[in-house]
This record gives structure tokens, C-alpha cells and sequence, in this order.
């Protein structure tokens, strides 16, 4: 990848979030899920399509997540509107490990 200057990187606005719905996304090409999190009181609540199927429902509603925020909406299969990114560590696979927050963590706090 090439390189991209600082203030590239701090313009993406990368907060903390906690899931608070999962739903199954079975127009998808690739096994998903619609993701609903919220990002605290100045951000609210917002929805996103994850290929994080290796988590069941119930591992994920209520885990914190590392969400980019900013990057636009994007319209997907179905008419659903995706509004943010949920970040995590990509295996060889293609799995996504998301990335671990430490509970004490305020929903909605900025990730430098």
C-alpha cells in the first residue's frame, strides 16, 4: 500500500462503539450480518454490514467494537445503508478478528 501523510490518517474519525443489534444478511454474497452500534450520546446509533460471522449473535451484542465512522454511506444489497466500518484483524482466510477494548472504555471515546 502506499504511503498516506499524517494528517490523511487523522482525518478518519475512529470511535468506540458497543453492538447493540445483529441481524442475519442473507443478501449478501458472503455470509453476513447488519450490525446496529452505538456510539455514545454525541454520535447515537449506527448500522453497518460485517462479514464477522465467525462470532454468533450472542458473542457479539454488547462487545465493544473499533468503528471508523466517517467514510460515507454506502447503499447495499436489499437497500440497506452501511454508515460506518467496523475494524479488526484479517487472517490469511479472510477471517476477521475484531479488535479487543478493555470494558472500562467509554462508548464513543475517539481512538488515537
Amino acid at each position: 500500500k502506499d504511503y498516506v501523510s499524517v494528517n490523511d490518517y487523522f482525518s478518519l474519525d475512529i470511535r468506540v462503539g458497543k453492538i447493540v443489534d445483529v441481524e442475519d444478511y442473507p443478501e449478501m454474497r458472503k455470509p453476513s450480518y447488519k450490525i446496529k452500534v452505538d456510539f455514545g450520546p454525541l454520535i447515537g446509533e449506527l448500522s453497518s454490514s460485517a462479514q464477522i460471522t465467525n462470532y454468533s449473535r450472542s458473542e457479539l451484542i454488547n462487545r465493544l467494537v473499533v468503528g471508523a465512522i466517517n467514510l460515507g454511506e454506502k447503499t447495499l444489497p436489499g437497500g440497506f445503508i452501511s454508515q460506518f466500518l467496523i475494524l479488526g484483524a484479517l487472517d490469511p482466510d479472510g477471517t476477521v478478528n475484531l479488535l479487543q477494548i478493555p470494558p472500562s472504555v467509554l462508548i464513543g471515546s475517539t481512538v488515537a
